[in-house]
């Protein structure tokens, strides 16, 4: 066992029970790849009934179970951090399904993915450097990728479903594989579907992108908004093809929808002395804020990486920025995620 995870090993994690996210390369997590970086199969290779009961989700299945949470980072995922949900107890279960398997001990599970959270089109309307490089145009074998990505998700996948999340990686608004399936979801080809998460960065999203959807709304029960900074000058660095004055439009819109608003911020130098204001944005539209570190998914050198991650103990800013959360630590609506080892 791991320093550190005396607290989380008397728990579980609903995760690798419920969850499977799909990337563009037909990878398929059980967990968010950013804090357990194994997948568990691989759509383009494997059927998603012979993934969700394969060796690999299995034994990390095993390992949740056995209170080892072996290869899972305290550091990393922000639940393990602060023991929030899916981690918890297991009399906090509250699916009566999910509950029996985990009593049971069940690794091979009678009942498919309940939540999908969908990351296989890359494509997006911003390229924030935090992502990618560059924007991401794809030729027609990509295109065809993810065509077919989206098939798969609907004939094996969508029958299971009870919620989808759209999108860990590109737009809802803005990624053309994501609208197609959104816009196509019907009771018939998803008939437990019964919550729609939206992840976005915003700028598409006014009154006639939702209107769109207007066969979605009654479905969609959260939605967060990626954005990085409090200010136009951060923002126009952060989120690379952004309009904060936009933004701030569609929130406004956005705001009158009586959806549950969460903003969240990706940490880093040029943005964590604008933390409080922050707050203080999410707050004017009735919305909790989550924090998070900085991740290099190859976008960064090293030293670029170094520069920029002032999370990392030997930055020269690290307890600067350690002063500003403990302000906010405890504040009611802001999640410091995987933030909170810091302090």
């Amino acid at each position: 066992m791991k320093a550190g995870m005396e607290p989380a090993a008397r728990r579980i994690c609903a995760h690798p029970f419920i969850w499977c996210e799909i990337h563009p390369d037909g990878s398929v997590f059980g967990c968010c790849p950013a804090w357990l970086k194994t997948p568990i199969g691989n759509l383009f290779e494997q059927s998603l009934a012979e993934i969700w009961n394969g060796p690999a989700a299995r034994g990390l299945r095993r390992n949740i179970l056995n209170g080892t949470f072996h290869n899972c980072s305290r550091k990393r995922c922000p639940r393990l951090a602060s023991v929030a949900p899916p981690v918890m107890a297991l009399a906090e279960v509250a699916d009566p399904e999910l509950r029996a398997a985990l009593e049971r001990g069940q690794v091979q599970l009678p009942f498919g993915p309940k939540i999908l959270n969908l990351c296989f089109d890359p494509r997006c309307n911003l390229s924030c450097p935090s992502c990618r490089r560059s924007p991401v145009f794809l030729d027609a074998a990509g295109r065809e990728r993810v065509d077919l990505l989206a098939r798969r998700i609907v004939e094996q996948a969508a029958p299971h479903a009870e919620e989808l999340i759209v999108s860990g990686y590109g737009d809802p608004f803005g990624s053309p594989g994501y609208r197609e399936l959104l816009t196509a979801i019907t009771r018939r080809s998803w008939p437990h579907l019964r919550r729609v998460g939206l992840h976005t960065n915003g700028q598409l999203w006014d009154a006639a992108a939702w209107a769109g959807l207007a066969h979605l709304q009654p479905l969609v029960t959260a939605a967060e908004i990626s954005i990085d900074a409090a200010t136009a000058e951060t923002y126009t660095e952060n989120r690379r093809g952004g309009d904060f004055d936009r933004l701030l439009r569609n929130l406004d819109f956005i705001a009158t929808l009586a959806i549950p608003l969460k903003f969240s911020c990706v940490i880093q130098r040029n943005n964590y002395r604008e933390l409080p204001a922050f707050v203080d944005l999410a707050r004017r539209y009735g919305a909790a804020v989550y924090f998070s570190r900085l991740v290099n998914w190859g976008t960064f050198d090293r030293a670029e990486f170094a520069r920029r991650a002032v999370h990392l103990p030997d930055h020269p800013e690290h307890e600067e920025l350690c002063a500003i959360l403990r302000q906010l630590d405890g504040l009611v609506d802001v999640d410091l995620g995987n933030l909170r080892p810091l302090l």
